[in-house]
């Protein structure tokens, strides 16, 4: 189907898209399928997940439904040649079930209205056999473009990621003060998100009752993504902080895809000004899609030798990711002027500036963690003084209201009552 487009036509294998886009055909015969293969291998606008070989067989058929679940593709290309009917209804039920995924016919029939009912069951394009691969980059450009304006549309939140350079780093103490802070103080309407898998320790920090359900279980649920679903999900803390939870075992149902991760924290994005995500060591899946999706990583270290090594070899892994150079900060826990390794040899060790520093008060804190009540810190304490100006940093200075508030101490406005 053409698009009437008379501007410079797009370069074939150079469309003007972000990510790369995934594929699935359905029913799609031989001859097209080698020809769309060999497309597929010439460029990197897309790539093909899967060639599905039946149509939806009934009304109740799941078994489309299921796989399509699991591939969930940015394109799903349906044959409607060999049965224009069991076509038609396949159509329809990938536009009614994933709306996210655009839908191409293909077939050697250009007849006018036949074109029409394709584009009436959810078809966004009608490609005719044999491909004009030309029409075929123009629509990926446009399901490209689609897509980025989504994207832009939905993260209108920032996305802050905090991952420890070794186990014990405090990275969830530095999480939930900065994420309550920036809900209490600054008003923000703000999300803390436990990326552990196996025992998180954020809801015992802050004091929360066990929760019925935790992230992995959203991020499971992406196909269903939407507000009244999400409020089922949150635990709610007094400073107004909402919270996903970790699991509190072992027994997470099944893998989440760093696919559903990022799906699921690009939806979260559109409905908070600050999303917290409070990671897991290490550099699988999971977390590369939320550094993916992230506007700040915060690379978490103690001043030690082992720590700071770790953190060298983060910085050197996620250099061959092409972030931009500032999205990566290095922030030193537990830092003090008298600690045996100085600023300066950090620096050298690590080959990059550092960000912020929090100040040594260990026992302090842990004491208040150990009592559950770990806000319970004043302001006037150095730890508390740290998080405070670093949080203005990101979101300003807080509104005057908020400071009257702030009484004996700032984590009076964390007051359980």
């Amino acid at each position: 189907m053409g698009t009437g487009n008379t501007t410079k036509p797009t370069e074939r294998g150079k469309a003007p898209m972000g990510d790369t886009l995934s594929l699935v055909t359905i029913c799609l015969d031989q001859e097209c399928s080698s020809q769309l293969k060999h497309f597929i291998d010439s460029t990197s606008l897309i790539q093909l997940r899967a060639e599905l070989t039946q149509y939806l067989e009934g009304e109740n058929d799941t078994s489309l439904a299921d796989q399509l679940k699991d591939l969930r593709p940015d394109i799903c290309l349906i044959d409607f040649d060999p049965s224009r009917e069991q076509a038609t209804r396949t159509a329809e039920r990938v536009h009614e079930d994933f709306a996210e995924t655009a839908i191409f016919a293909t077939s050697a029939n250009s007849q006018p209205e036949l074109i029409i009912k394709a584009m009436r069951c959810g078809c966004s394009e009608y490609l005719v056999k044999p491909l004009d691969l030309d029409q075929l980059v123009e629509a990926l450009a446009r399901v490209g473009g689609r897509k980025e304006k989504d994207k832009r549309e939905q993260a209108t939140g920032q996305l802050l990621a905090l991952l420890g350079a070794k186990g014990g780093s405090g990275v969830t103490t530095l999480a939930i003060h900065l994420a309550a802070i920036l809900a209490q103080l600054h008003q923000r309407k703000t999300l803390l998100v436990d990326l552990h898998s196996d025992l998180g320790d954020a809801s015992l920090y802050l004091g929360l009752k066990k929760h019925a359900y935790h992230f992995f279980d959203l991020a499971d649920n992406t196909h269903r993504l939407d507000s009244e679903l999400l409020q089922g999900f949150l635990a709610h803390h007094p400073s107004g902080l909402e919270v996903l939870t970790a699991p509190e075992g072992f027994d997470v149902p099944r893998h989440v895809s760093g696919e559903d991760i990022a799906h699921t924290l690009s939806f979260l994005r559109g409905r908070y000004e600050y999303v917290v995500v409070d990671c897991h060591p290490g550099l699988d899946d999971q977390n590369v899609a939320v550094i993916d999706q992230a506007d700040q990583l915060y690379l978490v270290a103690q001043p030690e030798i082992p720590a700071l090594r770790n953190v060298a070899r983060y910085i050197d892994q996620l250099s061959r990711f092409q972030y931009p150079p500032d999205k990566i900060r290095v922030v030193i826990n537990r830092h003090s002027k008298k600690s045996p390794i100085n600023d300066a040899q950090i620096e050298k060790a690590i080959r990059k500036s550092i960000h912020w520093r929090v100040p040594n008060q260990y026992y302090e804190v842990m004491k208040t963690v150990n009592s559950g009540d770990p806000l319970s810190l004043t302001s006037g304490s150095e730890f508390m003084r740290s998080l405070t100006i670093w949080a203005e940093g990101l979101a300003g200075k807080p509104p005057a209201a908020a400071k009257r508030k702030e009484g004996k101490g700032l984590m009076g406005l964390f007051d359980r009552g």
